[in-house]
């Protein structure tokens, strides 16, 4: 069967920005409680795949391995702003395994954007 390829993700292999890491462990620590264990997986992690619009969403491999977003499950959901520009936050897992990280503008844009500076993040 030929592989499946997602238009809305473009394939890349590179490691966590600082950034990155910071941003994902501050979600880890401030979200569902229950997903803590899972910052044992921030050294492991890297960057699989991104999002082809604009956003920074980006989709992790561990140890190497792209890590499925079929089954995701949100652990972490929070509000941010970029450049005045209000923005969601959210992290997944799929089976125990940290998948993605998706930052999406709330008022919408077509226009590329960063993530947001932690100290911009609260929850709801």
């Amino acid at each position: 069967m030929p592989e499946v390829t997602n238009p809305y993700r473009e394939p890349l292999k590179r490691p966590l920005t600082q950034h990155e890491r910071d941003l994902i462990k501050w979600l880890i620590e401030h979200g569902d409680s229950r997903a803590n264990h899972l910052l044992s997986q921030l050294d492991r992690l890297s960057v699989a795949s991104k999002c082809t619009c604009g956003c920074p969403t980006i989709d992790f491999a561990l140890d190497g391995e792209p890590v499925a977003s079929k089954g995701e499950q949100l652990i972490s959901d929070a509000l941010g702003e970029v450049d005045g520009m209000p923005v969601g936050v959210m992290l997944f897992q799929t089976n125990d395994r940290l998948s993605t990280l998706e930052v999406y503008s709330l008022p919408g844009t077509k226009m590329e954007f960063s993530l947001p500076a932690i100290g911009s993040i609260h929850g709801y």
